[in-house]
C-alpha cells in the first residue's frame, strides 16, 4: 500500500513549515531590535529620562560634527579617539545610556561594545542624527 501524500499536501506542510520558520525568524530580528529606537521613541525615552541623573546621551560623533548640531543634554565622546573604549568603559554600567552617531554605523557598534563591557540599559537611536533631523526634531548647535 503506497502512503505518500498528495501533492496538496505536501504544498500545505511546505508552506506552514516556511511560514514557522519566518515566524522564527521575524521573532528573533525583533528581539535583536529591541534597543534600536526610532527617533519618537528615543524622544519618549529622553522624555521620561528627564530628571533621571543616571540618565546620558551620549554622542559618538567627532568635534566637527557635534559642532554642526546635537540633541540637547548630549555629551560628545568622539568613537574615532584612540582611547574611546576605555572612556566608554569608565562609564556607570547600570546608568540609561542613548548613544547616536551620524548614521547609526558607530553608535551600532557601541551597542556591540556595550553588550561585550557589561552595560545593562544602552540604546542606539535607529539612523542617528540623519534620522533624528528627518523626523523635524529639535537640534542645537
Amino acid at each position: 500500500m503506497n502512503r505518500r501524500p498528495t501533492r496538496g499536501v505536501a504544498m500545505r506542510f511546505a508552506v506552514v513549515a516556511a511560514l514557522s520558520i519566518m515566524l522564527l525568524f521575524s521573532a528573533a530580528c525583533r528581539a535583536q531590535d529591541e534597543r534600536l529606537l526610532e527617533p519618537s521613541a528615543a524622544a519618549d525615552l529622553m522624555r521620561v529620562n528627564r530628571d533621571n541623573p543616571d540618565f546620558l546621551i551620549l554622542d559618538v560623533r567627532t568635534a566637527q560634527e557635534f559642532g554642526q548640531g546635537s540633541i540637547e543634554g548630549a555629551v560628545l565622546l568622539d568613537y574615532y579617539a584612540s582611547d574611546f573604549r576605555e572612556r566608554f568603559a569608565q562609564l556607570d554600567r547600570d546608568a540609561t545610556i542613548l548613544t547616536y552617531c551620524r548614521s547609526g554605523n558607530r553608535s551600532s557598534h557601541v551597542l556591540k561594545m556595550a553588550d561585550d563591557l557589561g552595560f545593562k540599559n544602552v540604546y542606539d537611536l535607529r539612523g542617528g542624527i540623519l534620522a533624528w533631523r528627518e523626523a523635524g526634531l529639535p537640534l542645537i548647535k
